[in-house]
């Protein structure tokens, strides 16, 4: 453990004794005083991290959560708006904004191959799927971000935590809103939605739509239109049937997006050793006589900036989703009630991102000069397709109540859940370090260092469990609290490798689920196959000491589900084909606190401590398991991991999930929160936490165990050490001109993220906004925002790359962007 986490640590400890120790002498003078003085108050957040609303201040869970009120005022539009708004997370993109992996307290899901989310996100309580989960962010009620295992409440069991987005629900009035955007790069954004009560205080209908588009901020001086560009329509149905003992709501949801990919610039900024080490000294590169062309392509990057790129290529980006959401409630009696939530999607997603940020390197001499015949040659480093359609289909059953005069609040349930392929499965073009050879032939030879094939994957992955959580009330003031989860997962994959070379970017032919298993078409193809079961717990006190503060302690055991690689393995890989599920404890102390420091001045202290162990915890290696130039057949340690020198059953793209070793993560979640009269509201959010592995697996593999023992199989896949999110909130009211102008000013500073030998430098950012609320008396807020007020250059997530192959690609986040916004409530 760092000395820096010692003495966060400390701190913790030391704010949550001495607060536990005010608890009689300030609490109850705080009731007190508000009794006798009519004072503003701090606002209550509405949470159902429990399954249930309830006050945030008196959830035994790390939560940060936005209303929709929020949500407006923080202007988030997408998951890396969501980031820089609560900190302790990172959501990077696999592929583009449309494919999210999120990060919590060091878990997360593998960049590449089947491992299950650590971190899942939910749309009105049903589990979205692990490819293309981005949810449409748009008329929500609120987002909640629930930190810590939550195997027992919630349907899939996730080591790191939960993204609940929960939509507007329809009201039995007549009521809505449109909203139109104009800004930067020809923002255009249209938005609204309304209530239509269709049975007085029964049956209500509430339709809203999104429209959103955006030209690109990355000049495209290659192939193809500008990057980074925004172009997504969402529509939203949910109709609401209520009558005296039953509930129904039913949402059909359709998300469509489509651009010209994302941005990933080749640059230096993230590797730890200098340029000449990474790339003049690679052997890899060396051995290709490609050391001066990198060079002179990083330094091409660099004279462009990261806002210009030149891909060899036409990028593409296309995700359309169907999602419906069925959720009735019936009341058996007054103390009983029968709840369930059915859930259908669909997923068609697809992307073609120049993720190496490099152009078309031409081969050099000393390689072409081994290779008799050779006419000419070109050479792709790491380049990746993907598309992936798919179908899920879930369902959960809930059975709720009290007993023993409401002092034992229950609920028992049963989930279950499946997700297989919708037409072509999932078909992933990854091409590391080919070359394309032209000897005269009609078609180009391709040799490389890694599968240049793609890999085709029809996976069903299926999951069923039982579950119980109940708190029992001790006293008025003191529960317990007890959850368990029996969870079963059965994995089942065709893989196979493609039967002909990719060029870079090129896509994949399609083939059905039939030819895979038959192996039509398709190489080294056959059927992967993995079950796990676990019983996950969750035991805690709660301690409501006053009504305005609140301590729990909780313990947890969660679990991931194991998986397995493709394409089908032969050799020395055989014993990789599949890899076990991993394991978390924890514990979590927590204290909340409203206080009222005198003179009408109003305080909120909320921290949390945690500590996690992780066994047999599940890591990628990220394109470091190939096929080398020079291999020697038998021979393990000359670049090859299995022995036969043959790249068409090797890992896809050279990357590999494995059982690195045993993890520990420890950390301090802060809320502070300060109101010094009805205007002004100052408030900082922080995360401090240090991970570190405890002991590395013994691979059977020298290869592998090689790069495991370098670090470069990566159990903390973007960790971050800290994150600080500030804002200041000012409301004034502005007479005959409107009710009042409320200005936002939010800072979000990040320490670097962490994937293995890299690291994303950390980064500070200044958005603003200004919203005039009912203009002249009417219905109608003026808004005007800004976003990275300051301009900065930021890396924001990584493309490929890797020190083994000298590459750096990392995605750079948007520079600074303002709109104006107008917005008609009635």
């Amino acid at each position: 453990m760092s000395t820096n986490l010692k003495s966060k640590k400390s701190l913790a400890t030391s704010l949550l004794a001495a607060a536990v120790a005010t608890v009689s002498s300030v609490g109850f003078a705080q009731q007190s005083q508000t009794a006798e003085s009519e004072i503003h108050v701090l606002e209550e957040i509405i949470v159902s991290a429990r399954r249930k609303e309830e006050s945030l201040q008196s959830t035994p869970v790390s939560v940060n959560a936005l209303n929709n009120e929020a949500l407006l005022e923080a202007n988030i539009t997408s998951f890396t708006d969501l980031q820089q708004n609560v900190p302790g997370v990172f959501f990077a993109g696999s592929g583009g904004l449309n494919n999210p992996v999120y990060v919590i307290r060091g878990q997360s899901k593998g960049l590449l191959g089947t491992s299950s989310p650590a971190v899942v996100s939910y749309f009105a309580e049903v589990p979205q799927p692990s490819w293309g989960s981005a949810v449409p962010q748009f008329d929500m009620a609120n987002i909640q971000v629930l930190k810590g295992p939550q195997g027992t409440l919630f349907g899939r069991n996730t080591t790191g935590g939960a993204i609940l987005y929960s939509p507007q629900a329809p009201e039995h009035e007549m009521s809505g809103y449109l909203s139109g955007s104009l800004g930067d790069e020809n923002l255009t954004r249209a938005q609204g939605a309304i209530n239509l009560p269709l049975v007085e205080g029964k049956v209500a209908l509430r339709l809203a739509g999104d429209i959103n588009q955006r030209d690109g901020y990355t000049k495209n001086i290659g192939v193809g239109g500008d990057l980074d560009a925004v172009d997504t329509q969402s529509f939203r149905a949910s109709l609401l049937v209520e009558l005296e003992r039953f509930k129904n709501l039913l949402i059909v949801d359709h998300f469509e997006s489509e651009n010209d990919g994302f941005n990933t610039s080749l640059s230096a900024d993230a590797f730890v050793d200098t340029l000449d080490n990474i790339v003049g000294a690679n052997p890899t590169l060396g051995a290709f006589g490609l050391t001066a062309q990198m060079l002179e392509e990083y330094a091409l990057a660099e004279q462009r900036g990261p806002r210009v790129n030149a891909p060899y290529f036409d990028q593409s980006e296309s995700n359309e989703r169907m999602t419906l959401v069925n959720r009735t409630e019936f009341d058996l009696n007054e103390s009983l009630q029968l709840v369930n939530i059915f859930g259908y999607q669909t997923t068609e997603l697809s992307y073609a991102p120049n993720i190496d940020g490099i152009g078309s390197l031409e081969l050099s001499n000393p390689f072409l000069a081994s290779v008799p015949g050779a006419l000419s040659g070109d050479i792709t480093m790491v380049k990746a397709t993907l598309v992936d359609e798919s179908k899920q289909l879930s369902n959960e059953l809930q059975l709720r109540g009290t007993a023993f005069d409401d002092r034992l609040d229950w609920l028992v349930g049963a989930f279950y859940v499946k997700l297989e392929p919708d037409g072509a499965g999932q078909m992933n073009g990854t091409t590391v370090l080919s070359a394309a050879i032209d000897f005269g032939l009609p078609a180009p030879v391709s040799v490389g260092f890694g599968p240049s094939n793609g890999q085709y994957l029809f996976l069903t992955d299926e999951s069923q469990a039982v579950f119980f959580h109940g708190e029992y009330a001790l006293t008025d003031a003191l529960s317990l609290e007890l959850g368990v989860r029996y969870t079963e997962d059965d994995f089942e994959a065709c893989v196979a490798t493609g039967a002909r070379a990719l060029d870079g970017g090129e896509p994949m032919d399609v083939i059905s689920e039939s030819q895979c298993r038959a192996g039509e078409g398709v190489n080294n193809s056959g059927v992967v196959e993995k079950s796990s079961n676990e019983t996950t717990y969750s035991l805690g006190v709660n301690w409501q000491a006053t009504d305005n503060i609140f301590a729990y302690a909780v313990a947890r055991h969660g679990y991931r589900a194991g998986g397995g690689n493709g394409p089908v393995f032969e050799g020395a890989l055989v014993p990789y084909q599949t890899f076990e599920p991993e394991t978390v404890d924890d514990i979590e102390l927590g204290l909340r606190a409203d206080w009222d420091l005198g003179g009408g001045v109003l305080a909120r202290t909320n921290i949390t401590y945690f500590s996690a162990e992780v066994t047999d915890a599940q890591g990628d290696i990220g394109g470091g398991v190939s096929t080398g130039r020079g291999c020697v057949p038998g021979d393990l340690t000359s670049g090859t991991p299995d022995g036969d020198c043959d790249v068409s059953n090797d890992p896809t793209g050279g990357a590999l999930v494995l059982n690195v070793g045993d993890t520990e993560v420890d950390g301090v979640d802060l809320e502070l929160v300060l109101a010094p009269n009805d205007h002004l509201t100052l408030s900082l959010n922080a995360t401090f936490q240090d991970a570190k592995v405890k002991a590395y697996d013994t691979q059977a593999n020298p290869l592998i165990q090689g790069i495991v023992a370098r670090g470069g199989a990566d159990p903390f896949l973007f960790f971050v050490d800290d994150t600080i999110q500030a804002n200041i909130r000012y409301a004034l009211p502005m007479g005959d001109l409107a009710e009042e102008l409320v200005v936002n000013l939010n800072y979000y500073d990040t320490s670097e993220a962490v994937k293995g030998d890299i690291e994303i430098p950390g980064y500070s950012l200044t958005n603003f906004r200004a919203d005039l609320r009912n203009v002249k008396g009417s219905n109608v807020d003026l808004s005007l925002f800004v976003n990275n007020l300051t301009d900065e250059e930021y890396l924001i997530s990584s493309g490929a790359s890797t020190t083994g192959l000298g590459v750096g690609g990392f995605v750079y986040g948007a520079p600074r962007l303002w709109g104006v916004e107008a917005r008609y409530s009635f």
